[in-house]
């Protein structure tokens, strides 16, 4: 069974709402063009004829007993809302769920430490949260969430 998750900069949310979140409309262009990439991906995630909310993390029916989860988002990011919202469900299902910003963050933020300041923290965050689940779960209790 899965021990941890980490999600950086998710997006949980193909639906037709997935565009309903302030934080898409307020990047939709800039810093990157995050919208058609968006679109794009919309598509390429639902096949013709599938229920969307089906393929969406964010309106499983059920997030409880998930792993325990680490949700990064960088604030200057168009999915910065559905990585928000989704750990707030986690939280709220009983899923132990750390929700961690970088302000002033873009989305691919994680994969330029040289060029990205908060990069270099947000990496070694993840890898203490995922060295305390991972040791946690050997020993038969859960990580803390701070």
């Amino acid at each position: 069974p899965l021990r941890a998750q980490v999600l950086v900069n998710p997006a949980v949310d193909v639906t037709e709402t997935m565009y309903d979140h302030a934080s898409i409309t307020q990047y939709a262009y800039s810093p990157t063009r995050a919208l058609p990439l968006l679109q794009f991906f919309q598509r390429l995630a639902v096949p013709a004829g599938a229920d969307p909310r089906t393929l969406s993390p964010l309106y499983a029916d059920n997030l409880n007993g998930l792993a325990p989860a680490l949700v990064v988002v960088p604030t200057q990011d168009a999915v910065a809302d559905h990585g928000r919202r989704y750990a707030e469900r986690l939280h709220a299902a009983g899923t132990p769920a750390r929700l961690t910003e970088y302000p002033g963050a873009k989305h691919a933020f994680l994969s330029m430490p040289g060029a990205e300041q908060q990069a270099t923290a947000a990496r070694a965050e993840i890898l203490q949260f995922l060295h305390a689940s991972l040791t946690a779960n050997a020993e038969g209790t859960r990580p803390s969430q701070r």
